[in-house]
């Protein structure tokens, strides 16, 4: 092996000019066509999304919403399995969704008129839809 690699050595060494020129020309070429083989491999099995993939399990894509109105306490005996405590009512006091948040920015915002973004779900009975809540923007007279 050490007796090939001096060989190799030895007669690029002695390359001259547009031989030497032509090589590398050559080695681009084929490196370039290469990677662009590569390329295109790993991305056409990256386009299938890999959170779709996480623990061999499949995820669904979940849509943002959007909603307005007044958040409201709900017992949260009503949905014990849900991890419910508040509700978003209209202006007429009619319940638009459920409303659940991993921190504390709902019961900040009880009472006040919001508008609440975050990803719509089921309960654990599928009758009625919770907001896994993301966003509060509070609404004052000057919005």
């Amino acid at each position: 092996m050490l007796d090939l690699l001096k060989d190799i050595h030895n007669k690029s060494e002695q390359m001259s000019g547009r031989k030497i020129l032509v090589t590398f020309l050559v080695i681009f070429i084929v490196f370039l066509v290469l990677g662009i083989v590569i390329g295109d491999i790993s991305s056409a099995t990256l386009k299938e999304s890999e959170t779709q993939k996480l623990n061999g399990g499949t995820i669904t894509q979940e849509k943002q919403s959007t909603y307005e109105g007044k958040i409201e306490y709900l017992n949260p005996a009503f949905y014990p399995n849900d991890n419910v405590s508040y509700e978003l009512v209209g202006a007429s006091g009619k319940q638009i969704v459920l409303l659940n948040a991993k921190d504390q920015k709902l019961s900040i915002a009880e009472g006040l008129f919001v508008k609440v973004k975050g990803t719509l779900s089921k309960t654990k009975d599928g009758k009625a839809d919770v907001l896994n809540v993301s966003e509060v923007i509070i609404k004052n007279a000057t919005n």
